[in-house]
């Protein structure tokens, strides 16, 4: 069996500008060659693969070569080369080593010429054992350009362009997802610049599979690709409850669709495909801004806050499929940890959490569509951190809580209550003022 071994190793002499941290390891290694650089280089490639590790590799790459005849034909400045008869055959396997590191400097303790004319030394090498400041075991989600169904959506008179709209959202989404601290997301600029400097198109027009090559240079685990369908602010001008006294005033409908799906990098599988599909009426429009002024309305801050509601929603969903909230630990208090915090989670809202069962298995695919859940109790948040949350036992049996169930939001039903108090105002000049006229 050949072996071939492919060296790739950057010798650095001592620097302070080598690298940002200074982390080696010293090998000693002998190395033989047909000349002193040779062995240099071979024992050098012995270091590097000792500290670093090897890459090995198989396959049919040798080959022989058989002709018959050969003749040569000049024309002009041509030449065209005829063979009469080619035979090629694999030369058997082919084995391949590669080792790759960086080496800070080296020492040679020891060298000789043996009796057959090689040359072998013995080096003390430095090699850079470093690790990437960013390791980590979270999954890498790239969150892909927006794509957009309209070259510009409009927010009352304010006018947004498909591009601005679509950078805001996917910066919405990587700041949402990162607060989870359950992925290393890759955002928008970083997978930009990446396919910019690797001569990569990547445009509205470019195909999902071809974003999902892209996906598979940039090492992700997953891609969040999507398309906004709607977004805008309608006003329309509508009689008041009291048309006697003929006042007009203004109705305000948001509305923002969203479609998007969660691919894996490697297989191309749609793991999550969802739609975030809102919309508002007026009473639910007053609050995405601090002060409802109709007449000097913050369109911009509206919106903005539009987004974070659609971006919140789709990290919401994305990590309740792919990692939902859990029990982090119980302390002696009776205090509940969660695994999550961040903006998405807000003090005195509750959790519902559940006991996993068995699996459900789908008949057709065999594969599981989860694990059946039983309510056992509902936590109250107390206090949010950047990564952990703080609660407490709302509802319940507490005994029957343990680390590692699963949390999820309490839904709420919103149920008007009988006789509660009327929203419209009554004026001194017996008129009403409604609510979004104030």
């Amino acid at each position: 069996m050949k072996k071939l071994f492919l060296l790739l190793i950057a010798v650095v002499l001592a620097s302070s500008s080598a690298l940002a941290v200074d982390n080696s390891v010293v090998k000693e290694t002998k190395g033989q060659g047909a000349s002193r650089d040779e062995a240099i280089k071979n024992a050098l490639y012995q270091a590097v693969a000792q500290a670093r590790g090897v890459k090995v590799g198989t396959g049919e790459y040798s080959f022989g070569f058989d002709s018959a005849s050969a003749g040569i034909d000049r024309q002009g400045t041509k030449r065209q080369v005829d063979f009469d008869s080619v035979s090629v055959q694999t030369g058997g396997t082919l084995t391949t080593t590669q080792a790759e590191g960086l080496v800070k400097t080296y020492e040679v303790l020891d060298e000789k010429q043996t009796d057959d004319g090689k040359y072998e030394v013995r080096l003390k090498v430095w090699v850079y054992d470093y690790q990437p400041l960013d390791k980590t075991n979270r999954p890498k989600l790239a969150v892909m350009p927006i794509k957009a169904e309209s070259p510009a959506f409009t927010f009352g008179p304010l006018e947004t362009s498909a591009a601005e709209l679509s950078q805001q959202l996917s910066h919405k989404l990587s700041v949402g997802l990162t607060e989870t601290n359950k992925f290393a997301v890759l955002d928008r600029e970083y997978v930009l610049d990446f396919a910019h400097e690797r001569n990569i198109l990547l445009s509205d027009d470019t195909s999902l599979d071809e974003k999902a090559k892209l996906g598979e240079v940039l090492g992700a685990d997953y891609m969040l690709v999507g398309t906004i369908s709607d977004a805008r602010l309608e006003i329309k001008s509508r009689e008041s409850a009291s048309q006697a006294i003929g006042h007009k005033s203004d109705e305000y409908k948001a509305y923002f669709v969203f479609n998007y799906r969660v691919l894996g990098g490697p297989t191309r599988q749609v793991k999550l495909a969802d739609i975030v599909n809102i919309s508002l009426e007026t009473e639910e429009v007053m609050k995405l801004v601090k002060r409802w002024e109709p007449k000097n309305l913050e369109y911009r801050e509206l919106r903005d806050n539009l987004v974070s509601k659609v971006a919140n929603q789709a990290v919401e969903t994305i990590t309740d499929r792919l990692y939902p909230i859990r029990i982090a630990t119980i302390g002696p208090d009776g205090k509940v940890v969660i695994n999550q915090g961040g903006r998405r989670l807000l003090e005195g809202s509750l959790l519902d959490v559940f006991v996993e069962g068995k699996d459900i298995i789908d008949s057709d695919t065999k594969e599981s569509l989860g694990k059946t859940e039983t309510l056992v109790a509902t936590l109250k948040i107390e206090k949010v951190a950047p990564i952990i949350s703080y609660t407490a036992v709302a509802a319940g049996d507490s005994s029957k809580l343990s680390e590692g169930m699963v949390c999820r939001p309490k839904k709420l039903q919103q149920i008007a209550q009988p006789g509660s108090k009327s929203q419209i105002e009554r004026t001194p000049q017996g008129g009403v003022k409604l609510p979004f006229e104030k």
